[in-house]
């Protein structure tokens, strides 16, 4: 019963309401002519005591009843006073028979006459501290939920800070200048050695990489069929400096092209794919992305068959992408969205699963056809 602010004010005002009630009692005894003997002072002390008792169980029916409605409450408590009350009453009635005091404390009454004299009694007392018991539950049930208001938005605060983070790591992999002074540099050999057409293909392929990434939305849903489309222009161009050292495979049903992601969730994958698993090899490497359905689950496949798994390490450098994807997917889809990556005996997987949502417009078809 002391646990709590709400239980500790309960105890003191329990324990000043029966002290009071004891020496209102004795009060009018002694102006009335009644001796308090050290018996009837005894007994006296005895049925305070049981009130007390009484009041605990009153107020674990009030913290029992505080989550039901105002007219549970109510009713409920009303009638755990009324039962109380009478106990206390019997009780009373007991302890002065048998401490021999009745006919001292009330001479001349009846069984029924005590024992109404003394219920009417006790259940103002008991009223009285039901009712007080029922007031410090309810500002209890209010500083609660204030509190878990303060606590959701609190949550919602670092939601709203981790989602920004993420946008700002999308918006760094829509301009990666590594990205770009590789691509540039490409661009460059390929002039000076006389490849024009080469170099001509790759500016215009670049052209229209950063065309989508510069127009399009970071906070936005696109559709999965148009994140591919922007992977592939971003592929196309990585594709022009690895040639045939880089094999792409996309792999998704018609049926789930109008799927809804982040835009750009994709590409940190990819990305990290093109580094640790292309870029350091000159044998041909495989990037393959599928898109299936478990459920009521989007599930996205990355995978690669190059040596950067490092024998079942994690990638030197991958935590950065997959940090800034799982980033995004939690603040979006709280513990829906997932990001699970893993080594593979040769390769690296990741896997991002998040609420299968649908776009109301069925998309152009990509260039990353199935």
């Amino acid at each position: 019963m002391f646990k709590s602010a709400e239980s500790r004010q309960a105890a003191w005002l329990t324990l000043g309401i029966w002290l009071l009630s004891g020496s209102l009692a004795s009060t009018i005894a002694t102006i009335v002519g009644v001796r308090m003997t050290p018996a009837l002072i005894g007994t006296a002390v005895a049925i305070n005591l049981v009130g007390i008792l009484s009041s605990v169980g009153l107020y674990r029916v009030a913290v029992h009843v505080r989550d039901k409605s105002a007219f549970q409450r109510i009713g409920l408590m009303a009638a755990a006073v009324v039962v109380l009350a009478s106990v206390l009453s019997a009780s009373d009635m007991l302890i002065m028979d048998l401490s021999n005091t009745a006919k001292q404390w009330s001479p001349n009454r009846t069984l029924w006459m005590r024992f109404a004299n003394n219920a009417g009694g006790f259940f103002w007392i008991l009223g009285a501290l039901g009712a007080i018991y029922t007031t410090l539950q309810a500002n209890h049930m209010v500083r609660e939920r204030e509190r878990q208001l303060a606590d959701a938005r609190t949550a919602a605060s670092e939601a709203h800070a981790a989602a920004s983070a993420a946008r700002l790591a999308a918006l760094r992999y829509q301009l990666n200048p590594h990205f770009l002074f590789n691509t540039l540099n490409a661009v460059s050999s390929a002039v000076i050695t006389g490849r024009s057409d080469e170099a001509e293909s790759m500016l215009s392929k670049l052209a229209d990489f950063l065309r989508v990434t510069l127009v399009a939305d970071p906070e936005a849903m696109i559709s999965l069929d148009d994140e591919m489309a922007t992977l592939q222009a971003y592929l196309e161009i990585e594709s022009v400096r690895f040639r045939e050292r880089l094999a792409l495979e996309f792999v998704c049903p018609d049926d789930l092209r109008t799927a809804l992601i982040p835009s750009f969730l994709l590409q940190p994958l990819i990305e990290n794919a093109i580094k640790h698993a292309v870029s350091p090899t000159s044998a041909t490497v495989t990037i393959r992305l599928e898109a299936t359905r478990d459920g009521e689950d989007l599930v996205v496949l990355v995978q690669d068959d190059g040596d950067g798994g490092h024998g079942g390490e994690v990638r030197p450098g991958a935590g950065v992408g997959l940090g800034n994807v799982r980033m995004r997917l939690e603040a979006l889809y709280g513990p829906r969205g997932v990001l699970q990556a893993a080594p593979l005996a040769r390769g690296f997987l990741a896997m991002v699963r998040l609420p299968l949502q649908r776009a109301t417009v069925t998309p152009i078809r990509s260039k990353a056809a199935a």
